[in-house]
Formats: C-alpha cells, structure tokens, sequence
C-alpha cells in the first residue's frame, strides 16, 4: 500500500471519528427539563384558567436554540405545597399521557434541567380577607412560619438533589396582591424575607436562585386581575427571561 493511500485512509479515519464524536458532542447537550411547583409553575394565568407559562416560553427558547430533548410541566399543580410535592417525589407519581407514562423519578433522573417554584401555598394557608390584617401585623409568628417553610424547603431540594443531577433553578416571589395598598409594605417586607432567606438556602445547596421580586414591583400589567395573584403571558415572560439568564450561563 502507497504512502499516499495510507494518508487518505487515516485522513477518512479521522473524519468519520471527528464526525461520530461531534454528532454524540451535539446530541449530549440537549436539555431534557422538567418543572416542578405551584400555580406559578404550572401557568395558572391572571383570570384562573392554566395556560402559557413561564416554564413553556424557556421551553420555546431552548426548543429554537436547538437545545430541547424533552419538556414536562405535567407535575406542577395549582395549590401544591411543599409537602405535596415531597409526597409525589417519594411515592414516584405516575402521570400518563397519550403517548406515554412519566414517573417522576425517572423524569428527575434523566433531567439536565429542572425549575422550581414553590412555598407561597405554605404560607398563605389560613390567610383570608377578614383575618389578614392580624397575620399580618404578628410579625414575629410571620416571620418564624416562614423560617419553617424554608426549612421544608430545604428538605425538598436536598430530596430533588438526589435523583436530579443536572442543573436547579429556583425561583422567589412577588407581591400577589400589590394593589392591597393598605397591606403592601407588610407583605413587601415578608416576600422579601422570605426570598432574602431562599437565596441564603440556595447557595448553600449549590442551586441557583432567581429574584422575581423586581419585576413585578409596580408592574400592574403583569398583575392585570386585581382580584387574583396569578400573572399573565406578559408576566410570565418576564419570569422567563430571568430564569434564561442563568440558562444562558451554564450552557456556555
């Protein structure tokens, strides 16, 4: 054999390897993402029906950056609490589909990316019109029910943790209920607790935290209902491009 066949042959050797590894270099960095919480998560819009969220507008970013493997809200509900989603994760909730069946530990295991929004539930349980203004005012039992749930929700991601191996991202709040002007520095302040502490638990777990708070502040047309906590597509888009900042970053 030639010198000059050899080199031809090693040259196409090459190629086709470079080939092979750049299609699997390709395929390994789709995202497979599951989201995971409340309304919030789910996309419960500003007039109480489920609809865009803002876990389907980071699913169309990735889907046009060539990014998506595959994409569930299917395990977020409206009313959830910590608790209830422990119980889904430790009894593997099965969800069926027309096509398929999701348990929600495989799904958490094949997860590159996982979201999470939740809490609110937790502390707006037994909250009403007429008693709002004594919950309010207790700042000291507030403040201590939040540290609870925190806690909860510490337990929640270290249980996440162990069957998602990927990317976390966890999202604060916003004021639901800006429009209580009487109320919104007391509920200001307790939003911010809460998610002051969040941030202080998410770095400790080495997840990643997105501060919401912001853009909602004065932002009645995120919140166009007044008479409901739930954004709208704007509002959720808003939520979106927060959380696709930190995508961006870690899939540099």
């Amino acid at each position: 054999m030639s010198r000059k066949v050899k080199v031809i042959i090693l040259f196409c050797s090459f190629i086709f390897v470079f080939g092979i590894y750049n299609l699997f270099s390709k395929e390994s960095k789709k995202i497979n993402y599951i989201a995971l919480g409340d309304s919030i998560a789910e996309g419960m819009n500003a007039y109480s029906n489920v609809d865009f969220g803002y876990p389907d507008y980071i699913k169309d970013y990735l889907e046009k950056n060539k990014l998506l493997k595959s994409y569930t809200k299917m395990f977020a509900k409206s009313g959830y609490t910590i608790k209830d989603l422990t119980n889904d994760i430790e009894k593997n909730k099965k969800i069926e589909t027309m096509n398929r069946v999701l348990y929600l530990k495989e799904e958490l295991r094949e997860s590159d990316l996982v979201t999470l929004t939740i809490g609110a539930n937790d502390f707006i349980k037994g909250i009403t019109i007429e008693n709002i203004e004594e919950k309010l005012s207790d700042k000291a039992k507030s403040k201590k029910d939040i540290d609870i749930i925190i806690m909860e929700l510490k337990d929640l991601i270290i249980l996440i943790k162990q069957y998602a191996k990927g990317s976390i991202i966890v999202t604060g709040y916003y004021n639901p209920l800006p429009r209580l002007i009487n109320y919104k520095s007391e509920i200001d302040e307790y939003v911010k607790y809460y998610n002051n502490n969040l941030e202080e638990l998410c770095d400790e777990l080495n997840v990643n935290y997105i501060n919401i708070f912001d853009i909602f502040d004065g932002n009645e047309k995120a919140l166009p209902n007044p008479l409901n906590i739930h954004p709208n597509t704007y509002g959720y888009n808003l939520i979106a491009n927060e959380i696709i900042k930190t995508i961006e970053e870690l899939t540099k």
